[in-house]
C-alpha cells in the first residue's frame, strides 16, 4: 500500500497540470479562488466561475501510530470549543505539514419548482498541506480533481443525459491549479481575490455532543460569467470527529468524516439556457491514510489521465505552498 513521500524528497516546482478539459479563461481564476476557499473539488466539479486520518509519510505514520495518547482531563466539558483553531485544523487539515487527503462521493439533482430530478454523480479527491503562519493562524495549499459518474453504476462517464432537454452532453473533467488560503486565529478566511467574485464564508460554532464533535462551514459565492450573467454557488460542509481523538494532546491530525450539501446555478455545459431552476448536490466522504483508500473509480480515472496531483501531490502543490511565504 503506497504512502506519500516526505515533502523534502519532492521537487520544488511542478510542470503545468495535464489532462485538464478546456475551461473558459475568464472563469478559471475564479474557480481556483473558490476551490481554495470551499471544499475545492465540490466547487470545481460544479463548474463554478466547485477529517478518518491523513496521507502521511511512512515514517510519520509509524511515529503517530506508536504515540501514546495523553487525554485532556477536561474532555467532554467543552474541550474542543476552548481551542477552536486547534480543533478546526485537526479536523480540516493538520498541525504539521503533511499532505492531507479526503474524498467525497455524491449526487447532483435538478431542482425545478420544488421537484428534484436525479442527474448525475460526482466523485472527487482533494489534496492539501497546512503550515503555521507568523503572527498566528495557518496557511494552506489545496488542489483537487473530480469526475462525473453514472447514477446507477458509479462509473466515471464522459457524458450525461439532461432530462429537461433530452440532450446528451459531454461533461468536463475538473482539475485546477492549486490555490491558497489563510485561516486566521478567529477562523475567518483570507483568500486571494478574483475580479468580480463575491465570497462570504462562515465557520459556525463548534458543536460538542456526547462522543462527537461537529464543525460546519458555510460558503456563498457569486461569480460573473463571460458575456454577462452570474453563477451562484452555496455550500455547506460539515466535519465530524470523535471527542476522545481531539482530546489527545499529541495529535497532529484526527480521523474525520465530511458531509456536503450545495446549491449552484445550471452549468453552462448542461445547455439549459434560460430555463428556471438550479442544481442541488448532497454527499459525504472521509479523510484517508493512504492514496489506495481513495474511491476506486477516482483512482482509475486519475491514473488514466496521468494526473500529477495523484502521482506527486507535494510537487503539484509546491508553487502554491511556496507562495504562502
Amino acid at each position: 500500500m503506497r504512502r506519500l513521500p516526505n515533502a523534502s524528497s519532492c521537487a520544488a516546482s511542478a510542470p503545468a497540470p495535464t489532462s485538464r478539459a478546456p475551461v473558459d479563461a475568464g472563469r478559471r481564476r475564479a474557480v481556483a479562488a473558490l476551490a481554495a476557499w470551499t471544499g475545492g473539488a465540490l466547487a470545481a466539479a460544479a463548474g463554478a466561475a466547485a477529517g478518518a486520518a491523513t496521507v502521511r509519510p511512512a515514517a510519520d505514520a509509524a511515529t503517530t501510530a506508536a504515540a501514546p495518547r495523553q487525554r485532556d482531563p477536561a474532555v467532554g466539558r467543552g474541550t474542543a470549543s476552548r481551542d477552536p483553531l486547534r480543533t478546526f485544523l485537526l479536523m480540516r487539515g493538520a498541525l504539521d505539514e503533511r499532505v492531507v487527503v479526503y474524498w467525497v462521493r455524491g449526487r447532483y439533482y435538478g431542482l425545478v419548482d420544488g421537484a428534484m430530478t436525479p442527474l448525475f454523480g460526482i466523485v472527487s479527491a482533494t489534496f492539501s498541506r497546512y503550515r503555521a503562519l507568523p503572527g498566528g493562524g495557518y496557511g494552506a495549499a489545496r488542489g483537487e480533481a473530480s469526475f462525473y459518474t453514472d447514477l446507477d453504476s458509479g462509473a466515471v462517464v464522459p457524458s450525461v443525459r439532461i432530462p429537461y432537454t433530452g440532450e446528451t452532453v459531454d461533461v468536463p473533467a475538473r482539475g485546477y491549479p492549486p490555490g491558497t488560503l489563510r485561516i486566521r486565529p478567529d477562523l475567518s478566511f483570507e483568500v486571494a481575490e478574483a475580479p468580480g467574485v463575491e465570497l462570504r464564508h462562515d465557520v459556525q460554532k463548534i458543536v460538542e455532543q456526547g462522543p462527537g464533535v461537529w464543525i460546519t462551514e458555510v460558503t456563498h459565492a457569486k461569480t460573473p460569467l463571460p458575456g454577462g450573467g452570474t453563477s451562484l454557488y452555496n455550500e455547506v460542509l460539515t466535519y465530524h470527529a470523535a471527542t476522545a481523538d481531539l482530546a489527545n494532546r499529541d495529535a497532529k491530525r484526527v480521523p474525520c468524516e465530511i458531509a456536503f450539501t450545495n446549491t449552484v446555478s445550471w452549468r453552462s455545459w448542461m445547455k439549459m439556457g434560460s430555463r428556471p431552476g438550479h442544481l442541488l448536490a448532497v454527499g459525504a466522504g472521509a479523510y484517508v491514510d493512504r492514496v489506495d483508500e481513495l474511491p476506486a473509480e477516482w483512482l482509475a480515472q486519475a491514473r488514466a489521465a496521468k494526473l500529477e496531483l495523484l502521482a506527486d501531490p507535494q510537487s503539484f502543490l509546491a508553487p502554491a505552498w511556496a507562495s504562502l511565504g
